[in-house]
């Protein structure tokens, strides 16, 4: 620059020497100032990045994952055998199938004590009966003191690890059903989010439990029965079971994420956890660039905390209630007052069934954003037929099994995380002030020689100059 300057003020100099110095001072300006300009638009386009953290999360202070476990099963033999075409049950048990049916016919015969989420309730097999036998940390547990049933869009189900409903909803549904607990192994129920993560203090004994350790014996086996001979109907073509790993605050999606188990079969599901986190420097910019949503920038209708989860069951709740004026049984209950739909909802949620994927609630879907701070598993899984002589499982149950019935109608299932150790993704900013500063100070330095000593001598020039002019003028 203070070349520039000598040349353009020495008058000693040939003219075209200046016009040299002249035209390779404004084609670096150009250059600067383009590289500059592709800088700005690179962090207006891309503004977030996603590294990896320095730090080891311990799998101690996150949640064992949440798991649902439903029997393919959708009704019990023994309890819809007798039903009768024409009948309300039978009406029911033909959506429950998943069968065609012109619903019309039962508009006159609703009534008050016979609703369909009661009566999924009544045709389906129990947890109790389900799950058979349960080991977690190489603790032999009631499972009926770990799984509870919940209702989702698979029909009745068991849940284990689940956030508790009082941290997760802001309001009571009918259609929850809370954990029971013998004395002996009672829980207590503590808050979770991935942010905060678990208070400070907690009891000796609390869910959502958190993983101890690695391989099959620090983790959850669990014994299946598929009472194969009370089939009635399935949700797929074959017998068998289908679970689904989750956040323990998530909505679950059985019927489209679940995967299947077999009877018959071991099934282990080595755990593969992985964490997002964010920055507090990316809040300022517009969640729409930077792609994620914190949980307390968008509340939920529904659900306490923020997931893009629970964001599209909500969309799918508004759908269904603004097309068919109620909300489907496993779907949240947006507003507090709002219907469960019945049989007389049946033919407009068949419609509706149809439209979900192309219509508003795709539109909603779209504005729910993953969270910035989120927590995923996934489960890798590998499946083994039993052995003909016996099953190496730990249990009693097995013992007065024959090799036969074991095979035809129970599954062996693990539940175990392979490292101690994992490490978060971190969302953060591409280029802040300071950086933004050094990398386009850098290209003006490196072209033209530019500093803010400069701006302050072009500064001074113009006033000098701007003083000049008045002074000869008056």
């Amino acid at each position: 620059m203070e070349v520039l300057k000598y040349v353009i003020t020495d008058n000693k100099l040939p003219l075209w020497i200046k016009l040299y110095f002249a035209v390779i001072f404004t084609f670096l300006v150009f250059v600067a100032i383009n590289l500059a300009v592709g800088i700005y638009n690179k962090w207006d386009s891309t503004p977030v990045i996603i590294g990896i953290s320095s730090t080891m999360t311990p799998i101690n202070k996150i949640p064992f994952p949440a798991i649902t476990i439903c029997n393919m099963n959708q009704a019990k033999k023994s309890k819809v055998a007798q039903l009768k075409p024409g009948s309300l049950g039978y009406a029911m048990l033909q959506k429950t199938c998943y069968k065609e049916t012109n619903y019309s016919q039962y508009m006159d015969m609703q009534h008050r004590n016979e609703t369909f989420p009661k009566f999924i309730l009544d045709i389906s097999e129990k947890c109790s009966d389900i799950i058979v036998s349960c080991t977690f940390h190489q603790q032999k547990i009631p499972c009926t003191d770990i799984f509870r049933e919940i209702f989702v869009d698979e029909g009745l189900c068991c849940i284990f690890n689940f956030l508790h409903p009082y941290y997760l909803y802001k309001f009571n549904s009918p259609y929850i059903r809370d954990y029971t607990s013998s004395d002996r192994f009672a829980d207590i129920a503590v808050d979770w989010d991935p942010i905060s993560g678990y208070p400070h203090r907690l009891p000796s004994s609390y869910y959502p439990r958190t993983g101890v350790g690695v391989g099959i014996s620090m983790g959850l086996q669990i014994i299946l029965n598929g009472h194969v001979n009370d089939y009635y109907c399935s949700s797929t073509n074959g017998q068998g079971f289908k679970v689904l790993l989750y956040n323990p605050i998530d909505q679950p999606r059985m019927k489209e994420s679940g995967l299947p188990i077999m009877i018959g079969h071991q099934t282990s599901f080595r755990i593969i956890a992985r964490s997002f986190e964010a920055l507090p420097s990316i809040r300022n910019i517009h969640k729409t660039k930077r792609q994620c949503i914190f949980s307390d920038e968008q509340e939920l209708l529904f659900y306490r905390y923020y997931t893009r989860r629970n964001c599209e069951a909500e969309c799918d709740s508004m759908f269904y209630l603004r097309l068919c004026n109620c909300i489907p049984h496993y779907l949240p209950l947006v507003h507090p007052n709002a219907s469960i739909c019945d049989v007389i909802n049946f033919d407009c949620l068949n419609s509706a069934e149809s439209q979900i994927f192309d219509t508003q609630s795709s539109q909603c879907k779209e504005l729910c954003l993953t969270s910035c701070h989120d927590l995923i598993f996934f489960p890798d899984a590998f499946t083994t037929p039993f052995s003909q002589k016996y099953v190496k499982a730990q249990s009693n149950y097995l013992k007065n099994l024959s090799s036969d019935y074991i095979r035809k109608n129970l599954a062996v299932v693990n539940f175990f995380h392979t490292d101690n150790y994992f490490r978060s993704s971190v969302r953060t900013s591409y280029t802040g002030p300071t950086e933004y500063m050094a990398l386009t100070g850098g290209i003006m330095s490196l072209m033209i020689g530019f500093s803010v000593i400069f701006i302050a001598e072009i500064i001074y020039i113009i006033f000098f100059i701007l003083t000049c002019l008045l002074l000869l003028m008056f």
